[in-house]
Formats: C-alpha cells, structure tokens, sequence
C-alpha cells in the first residue's frame, strides 16, 4: 500500500471507531428511555461478589484510602473471526458451515469492535471516578501511551478502546511496520535458543503429563477432544475420514522448537485446540447456543470442557518457566519502563492471548482460575492492570488484577458501566507480599520485575555463553 492509502485506512478505522463508539451510547440511551433493563452480569460482577471472587483478598473497597496515579493496561485483542476459512483445519473437520463472520479470518468482529469500545467507555467513568483522568479531556505531553502488535485484531483492538476512554482526542496507536523502526517487543518468539536449552524446556512441557509425560497429557485431554470432534461431527467431514487428520483419539502429541520461532504443540491436542478455537468464538457470536453448537445440546459444563482444551493447549505451548522467561522478556523490560515513567498516567498495550499468559508465568503468578469464564486463564478481551495508588502517608502500592468480560457480559453483548463492571480478579504472586489491604509495595513489585529481568540473563549465559552486551 501507498502511504496515502495507508493514512486513508488509518483515517477509515477511526471514523468507524467513534461511530461504533457512538452507537453503544444511543443503544444504552435507548434502552433507559424504552425502560428495559440492560442485560444483568452474573452475581460475580456485583461489587459484593467482586469482594468474595477476587483472587487474595484485595476487595473492591480496599483502595479508598489510596489516590490512583497510573494504570499500565496488557490486554488481549477482542472477538476475533477465527480461522475457518476454505481449506483451514476448523472448515475441514466438520461437515457443517461456521457462521457468516462479519471479519475476514483473523480479524477483529463487528461485535468485538463494539465491545472494546463499551470496555473504553467504562474505563473512562472508572478512571474519572478515581480522579487519575477527567471525562472528556484531552491527554497533553506523555501521559497515555497506545501500543499495539501491528496484527489487524491487535490495532484495532487499541483504536476502538481509544474512542471509547477518550472519544475527542485523536490518538495515535504505535505498532511496529516496515516504515518505522519500533520494536516489536510483545511477538511470542524464542529470545535465544540452543540445543541443550530446547532439551531443557522439552522436559519441563512433558513433566506437565507426570510420569507418563505426552502419553499423560494425551490421557487428560481426550474426554474433551472426544466432546469438540462429537459437537462438530468430525467423523462425517470428508476430511477426516480420508485419515489427512489422523486419530484424534489414539494419536499422541509433541512439542517442537526452533530458533527465532515460536513454539508448537504437534498432533492431536493441536487438532482439536484449533477447532476448539473456532467453537468458542462462534459460542460468544451467537446467542442461540444450539445452533452454535451445530444443533447438539451443549451444557455450560461442557462449554466449559471446550475451553479448558484451550487452556491447556495454552499452558502446554507457553506455561514451561524456560519458555515463558524467554518469550516475554523484551515484554518484561517494556512493562517495567511503563512503570518507572512519572509522566505517564496510562498505557495500553494490546496483542494476544499468549502474550497475557507469558507475562504472568515469567513473573511468577500463583495459580489462579478466572470465575465465570470458559477461558479461565486469558479469555477474550482480557486485560491484566497494573494500577498503582499512593497511601496517605506518600507511599506507593500496587494493584495487579486481570479485568474481563463474563460468559453473559460477552454474549449478550451487555453495556459496561459503574452499575454493570466487568469481571475483576486480584493476582498475587510468588515470593512478593502484601500490606493488609492486599496491595503489593512498588519496591516489591519493581524487584520482581527486575528478578524476572535478571532470571532471564542467567539464562542466556547458561545456555549461549553471551550476555545481553555481547548479545547487542
């Protein structure tokens, strides 16, 4: 493209994204002058469930004593069309057609659009509340940052959360292209790589499985690999009965690594997890569950099944500690930068699912499962905040939770609001404590930054000879 057509593009997808914006506020207006209720979150959303859900006891209310300074925002892109076009893995495992997606595949949805616009506007009334930014005003200097992977989901994920926190300032979302020379720092590839350290990581992946390593975590996952072939009609597409697929039920799984490259899982647990995929965006595009699940009838349990393959898949591609520290360092070293900054007051950084999960385990998350969510460790739209607040004695402290959409909130596509939040779960992590409202000190936080940094280094000491000098 011409930088003209460029600009044109870039010029195209704000419009749309202050119009998106635009039509979430009439749709709310409409409803309260038609005096029907918009649609309700599940008792999780409430501000009194928050308090009993959230991850260690940080509770809604535990921060009143405290002024909000900053809040650094990793988040994951929207409702996406998945990849079930012609010839894809999810198109030719089933003899049924997918719903007409309103994204080509990849591609951030109508309904996702919306969404992250509505996701925008509660964060404007929830950082206006707490007095960090005022309603409509207009970001001078540094004060926000908009980054983004330069994937089409990922950008216009930013925009759209742009138009909706800040709908009369026009901002410019970073990412990184051919024209310019930003780092793109939040790609989910391998750092460094050697024999000996893909030996290493490959022995943590099948610790996973216990004893029976691969042949373990083929063992844990069939139940639910069983559910998605039956809920497609695997065995009827022409695909899979020419054996192109395999047997899913019998075949085995490995994990595989290249230089440079991301990881891969391989066979069946792969397979599934890519028609999984698929499955579940359709679930959150349709409301009627029969027909998304290609009219069989499909309990939240097994809803539930589905998404917890994905997890899975998840934790087995990126959740190794070798790995997680690898992949996420540029991330690690980017999100502490955010932190140190004193003239910025917000920071949204957007790309995928894996990126949101790398950065937990590399930092040392505690286990954690995420209420009211078939994804329970990074769902769609997921966003992990870092939000530091200072006590009245001019001490800094630091919240981290993951904010998200419930099951209901996404499929019923409901308004956001200070009466209507999304989901908020607190994180703690390993070694790192906290004060008796749950919150964790900034020289703790930032040394666990600086130890995930430096766990990094020893690293690639151990395993190329260099240091991150020689490696420059």
């Amino acid at each position: 493209l011409t930088m003209k057509s460029k600009t044109m593009k870039e010029k195209l997808i704000r419009a749309v994204s202050i119009l998106l914006s635009t039509v979430t506020v009439f749709a709310l207006m409409g409803c309260e002058q038609a005096n029907l209720n918009v649609p309700e979150a599940k008792t999780e959303t409430t501000a009194e469930a928050s308090k009993v859900e959230s991850g260690d006891g940080v509770t809604e209310d535990a921060t009143s004593q405290y002024q909000l300074e900053q809040v650094v925002v990793l988040s994951r892109h929207n409702l996406r069309a998945p990849l079930s076009s012609n010839g894809s893995v999810p198109q030719e495992l089933t003899p049924h057609q997918w719903i007409e997606w309103t994204a080509k595949s990849s591609e951030l949805t109508t309904k996702g659009g919306i969404q992250e616009t509505n996701m925008g506007q509660y964060f404007r009334k929830w950082l206006d509340k707490e007095g960090l930014i005022p309603e409509n005003s207009i970001p001078e200097g540094e004060e926000i940052r908009f980054n983004a992977r330069a994937k089409q989901r990922c950008r216009a994920t930013a925009r759209y959360f742009a138009a909706g926190m800040l709908p009369l300032a026009d901002i410019n979302i970073e990412y990184p292209s051919d024209s310019n020379d930003l780092e793109d720092f939040m790609k989910p590839n391998l750092k460094f790589y050697s024999d000996d350290y893909a030996a290493d990581a490959q022995k943590q992946v099948e610790a996973m499985g216990g004893d029976a390593g691969f042949e373990g975590l083929a063992d844990e996952t069939r139940d639910a690999i069983k559910l998605i072939m039956d809920t497609v009609d695997m065995q009827d597409s022409e695909a899979y009965k020419s054996g192109k697929y395999g047997d899913l039920m019998t075949d085995g799984s490995g994990y595989k690594m290249a230089a440079d490259e991301e990881p891969d899982v391989t066979g069946a647990i792969k397979t599934a997890s890519q028609v999984a995929d698929a499955l579940i965006l359709q679930y959150y595009e349709n409301t009627d569950s029969k027909a998304a699940a290609f009219g069989h009838d499909l309990e939240q349990s097994d809803w539930a099944k589905i998404g917890g393959l994905m997890t899975r898949y998840e934790e087995i591609k990126f959740g190794a500690p070798l790995v997680s520290v690898n992949i996420a360092h540029p991330l690690i070293q980017e999100l502490e930068d955010e932190l140190q900054n004193e003239e910025r007051k917000f920071s949204f950084l957007c790309a995928h699912d894996c990126t949101v999960f790398t950065a937990l385990c590399a930092l040392g998350v505690k286990p954690y499962t995420l209420p009211d969510s078939i994804e329970t460790r990074t769902p769609i739209g997921v966003k992990i905040l870092f939000e530091r607040w200072r006590d009245q004695a001019g001490q800094a402290w630091y919240r981290v939770d993951l904010v998200y959409r419930s099951i209901e909130q996404i499929r019923e596509s409901s308004v956001l609001s200070l009466d209507n939040p999304p989901m908020r779960y607190d994180l703690s992590f390993e070694g790192v404590e906290t004060n008796e409202d749950g919150l964790i000190s900034e020289a703790d936080l930032l040394g666990l930054f600086d130890r995930t940094l430096a766990e990094y280094d020893e690293l690639l000491a151990k395993y190329t000879g260099e240091t991150l000098d020689k490696a420059a």
